[in-house]
């Protein structure tokens, strides 16, 4: 499978930049699961935006998890990133058939949470609430409000081409620089688009030279430590109120389909662990 992650640095030394061709892994995904085009295209969206995240682990063990708690109740997202590529993607079942617009979603009480590190490490879980009238602007706020770096989600979709642009300045960048680079990508994005995949690194080449490449994973290697893991950034006043309605959570994952059931105990062992981090 081709590299279709690549991480670049301007030629200047002042930002770095992430590539993505996320169309064949979506197509591999459990977006045919998801019934209505608005949640189709916010799938769509998110996927790729896990996808541009992947470039920021360096280490195989390093995972990224996700959850964003939309305004309405019971309408959620859970994503996984991990250090190999695997990027898995779940909508919650309210979510799958939503027929309303993006700000019917964002707003007052809805959150979105990223945790990152290892099983070794630990994790580091930042909150934001979300308040963008996009998914993508939504990331950028995350970044910039929750991390303190600046950054810039783009997203490329024409004729069943998907691909992404995530954009990070360096603190010591001129800021003429960083806004000629962004007037160049929003200016060429049907380029960017359809351009073969292979002749995108000679486009870019007066601009930005490429570092490094990664592969986003096809293949499923999901486990119950993974959900496990995904549910850990789950905000505590939810997993107390599940234990309390004695409800479990049931995670699907987003590549094969696979469901994972955590009960009242699962939930307690997570709050535990949460509590004593």
């Amino acid at each position: 499978m081709k590299n279709n992650l690549l991480k670049l640095l301007t030629n200047d030394n002042e930002v770095r930049m992430y590539i993505t061709d996320a169309t064949d892994i979506i197509e591999h995904g459990n977006i045919k699961d998801i019934k209505s085009d608005f949640s189709k295209e916010l799938y769509r969206r998110i996927f790729i935006c896990c996808c541009l995240l992947r470039g920021l682990l360096t280490e195989r063990d390093q995972r990224l998890d996700i959850s964003i708690r939309f305004k309405p109740q019971g309408y959620s997202v859970y994503c996984n990133i991990d250090g190999e590529g695997n990027i898995h993607c779940t909508f919650s079942s309210k979510l799958k058939v939503f027929t309303g617009k993006m700000e019917d979603l964002a707003g007052k009480g809805a959150t979105m949470s990223i945790s990152r590190g290892g099983w070794m490490s630990g994790m580091f879980t930042g909150t934001i609430e979300l308040r963008a009238d996009s998914i993508e602007g939504c990331f950028s706020d995350f970044y910039c409000r929750s991390e303190q770096v600046e950054t810039i989600f783009k997203i490329f979709i024409c004729n069943g081409i998907m691909r992404g642009c995530m954009i990070q300045p360096l603190p010591f960048v001129e800021r003429k620089n960083l806004e000629y680079l962004t007037d160049y990508i929003n200016s060429n994005q049907n380029t960017l688009t359809l351009l073969e995949w292979a002749d995108l690194p000679n486009k870019l080449s007066s601009y930005a030279r490429v570092i490094e490449e990664y592969k986003i994973q096809i293949e499923c290697n999901c486990s119950r430590e993974m959900f496990f893991g995904i549910l850990m950034s789950v905000e505590m006043d939810e997993l107390k109120q599940s234990i309390q309605l004695n409800k479990s959570e049931e995670l699907e994952c987003g590549i094969c389909g696979k469901k994972y059931l955590f009960n009242g105990d699962d939930l307690k062992e997570i709050v535990k662990i949460k509590e004593g981090i």
